[in-house]
């Protein structure tokens, strides 16, 4: 098999894509679409995302020292793609969504109702990087809607249809199948 180099650049995929939700200390809760992230440790569970750090997640996450990871289904595509372009320092991207916030136990950000799975993270760690921050939060409490669960209480993943994001070319597959293009609701709604 003959092999080219090329230029490094973001070409690892396939991406999980995540609903972050935040809320500062005297703001209004946040959503932010999120694919750079992953499990960085078992014990204590630990996930990681990445994010710019001109964002408005970025300073409400840095402030409060909290968030929610919320793990959506294919069926919130549509508020996948526009929570990843609209910036939440103007807009309620839970009304313009149409996605309802629920109470978190341990976290004040509400976690995102519509999605099947939510895990409450708190701050440990916080690294620079360079164009991203990385943001590392121990697990704390996870809930986990009953139609996801088999008939032994366990995650059945067969059930959950997630979302995962390719950087080259952008776009957004679920079970093998392409499902949509970063960007295609911009042209719906504006910055």
């Amino acid at each position: 098999m003959n092999k080219k180099e090329i230029e490094p650049t973001v070409l690892f995929f396939p991406n999980p894509v995540v609903l972050v939700t935040s809320q500062g200390v005297e703001s209004k809760p946040n959503i932010i679409t999120i694919a750079w992230t992953g499990v960085v440790n078992s014990r204590p569970p630990m996930i990681g995302i990445a994010i710019q750090p001109i964002r408005h997640s970025h300073g409400l996450i840095r402030q409060s020292g909290e968030f929610g990871v919320n793990i959506p289904n294919r069926d919130l595509l549509r508020a996948i793609d526009y929570c990843g372009f609209v910036s939440g320092k103007n807009t309620d991207k839970f009304a313009a969504t149409g996605l309802t916030p629920v109470l978190a136990r341990k976290i004040k950000a509400p976690l995102i109702k519509e999605c099947p799975v939510n895990l409450e993270c708190v701050l440990r760690h916080f690294i620079t990087l360079g164009m991203h921050d990385l943001f590392i939060g121990e697990i704390v409490s996870i809930y986990v809607d009953e139609q996801v669960l088999d008939d032994k209480g366990k995650l059945d993943s067969s059930l959950l249809n997630p979302v995962v994001y390719f950087s080259q070319p952008t776009d957004y597959w679920s079970k093998g199948e392409r499902v949509g293009i970063r960007g295609f609701t911009k042209g719906e709604y504006r910055r």
